[in-house]
């Protein structure tokens, strides 16, 4: 049985909805996700992106970790 505690729900709007069902097609070539592993690979990708750019992904806002040099 499926521990309820590792799993939440979202809403969407219908337009983000239909977006997703249009992008669980795309990321797998051949292979249609569920709603669920799509989002899940999104989130994965978007964050290790952010990683990549050293940016810092808080619960309260993304803060920029990059430094400017002083003119």
């Amino acid at each position: 049985m499926t521990c309820k505690f590792n799993y939440r729900g979202i809403s969407l709007k219908n337009k983000t909805y239909s977006d997703l069902e249009q992008l669980s097609t795309k990321i797998e070539p051949g292979e249609k996700l569920s709603q669920a592993r799509t989002v899940d690979v999104m989130v994965k990708k978007f964050k290790s992106l952010l990683i990549k750019e050293n940016i810092e992904v808080t619960n309260e806002k993304i803060n920029h970790k990059k430094e400017f040099s002083k003119r």
